[in-house]
């Protein structure tokens, strides 16, 4: 799966794309701003997006989630530590996983999207990551 990883923190970033390189994902990026996650985008369209939701120069994970929505129906997990804030914009994401996280609540969690995405009712859910109800 090619996957877009969106994360201000240089350290949190790298151990994500490393993690999912290992176990055989396409990673686009990291990326940190809005502007630099639209202009690969544009590029080209990954499978799915993680966000985290404070981005660096200010900018919003959410709000770059519901423009990645309505640009390209992308589906995009959100990686934060703000579950409150990020559940009230579940229209524009299908999950969170809780940061801190493992990396592999990640991946565990990225099966689950795969699983969605593809029509299946996902299963073993992993602790630390939250599914949000269709059209929430």
């Amino acid at each position: 799966m090619r996957i877009l990883v969106v994360e201000d923190e240089a350290l949190i970033a790298m151990m994500l794309a490393d993690g999912l390189e290992t176990a055989g994902h396409e990673v686009m990026g990291p990326v940190t701003t809005a502007a630099a996650t639209v202009r690969l985008c544009e590029a080209m369209l990954p499978d799915l997006a993680l966000l985290d939701v404070n981005l660096a120069g200010g900018d919003n994970g959410v709000t770059l989630a519901r423009d990645l929505f309505a640009r390209w129906h992308l589906p995009v997990v959100f990686a934060s530590s703000q579950p409150v804030d990020v559940a009230r914009e579940a229209f524009a994401a299908l999950g969170i996983i809780q940061k801190p996280y493992r990396t592999e609540t990640v991946l565990r969690s990225i099966e689950v999207v795969r699983a969605v995405l593809d029509g299946r009712k996902p299963s073993n859910m992993p602790a630390g990551f939250e599914l949000f109800p269709p059209g929430a």
